[in-house]
């Protein structure tokens, strides 16, 4: 259940950060390639970490332990670093918050530096949105 509203949640961000992207180019949006389009909005950093505290929580916590994790899937690895450098650097301004206050801080308050999936992804998001089932 948690996941499929992260799913919509994500979807709808990633649609609206689409669309600011094409009021963004203007005139010039009808030649602009739809994979440069979606690769600009993938890194625009308009979204958010889609992910649950208790997953965030337990990958960031090891990451800061140096262990390794184990998922494969090379932009939630890089999602997991971006987030435990985050909370690194809010522990490192605020010593005396604790590790659950700088995440949950870190996952309500910031934005991402940018959406963590692919192309494939942010196309597959952009076809349902035009058939009508991303709203």
């Amino acid at each position: 259940m948690k996941t499929d509203y992260f799913r919509k949640e994500k979807e709808h961000d990633f649609v609206q950060a689409y669309e600011a992207e094409l009021k963004l180019l203007g005139e010039s949006a009808p030649y602009v390639s739809r994979d440069d389009l979606i690769l600009r909005t993938l890194h625009s950093g308009r979204g958010r970490y889609y992910v649950s505290y208790e997953e965030a929580s337990r990958n960031v916590r090891r990451i800061m332990n140096h262990l390794p994790l184990s998922r494969r899937n090379a932009l939630k690895v890089s999602m997991y670093q971006e987030l435990a450098q985050r909370v690194a650097e809010y522990l490192k301004s605020k010593p005396l918050a604790s590790f659950k206050d700088a995440l949950f801080t870190v996952l309500a308050e910031e934005k991402a530096s940018r959406f963590f999936f692919g192309v494939q992804t942010a196309r597959l998001i952009l076809y349902r949105y035009q058939r009508g089932e991303v709203v």
